[in-house]
């Protein structure tokens, strides 16, 4: 999985489609600093569960920004929101 969203990553740089980049090394840098941390490489399972957290906060992020009339913001949590689900089975 980290494979995959790497590669999705060269071709968002190749793109310069910026806030797909920022969204994916958010995911990437959640996904290493958790490998990191086991000391080994995640599988997939372990993925999932990291990415489902992500996508968790940031329903919670969204939903804030809306209470607060922050429309920009809770748009930028809503597009890396679809790029997580993206990743989810």
């Amino acid at each position: 999985m980290i494979k995959l969203i790497a590669e999705d990553l060269k071709t968002a740089m190749k793109l310069k489609n910026k806030p797909e980049i920022i969204g994916l090394r958010n995911l990437l840098g959640k996904l290493k600093a958790k490998q990191i941390d086991k000391g080994s490489n995640l599988d997939d399972k372990e993925c999932i569960k990291i990415l489902n957290s992500a996508a968790k906060q940031l329903k919670d992020s969204i939903e804030q920004y809306l209470n607060a009339d922050r429309l920009d913001l809770a748009d930028k949590e809503t597009y890396e929101l679809s790029l997580v689900n993206k990743y989810l089975p």
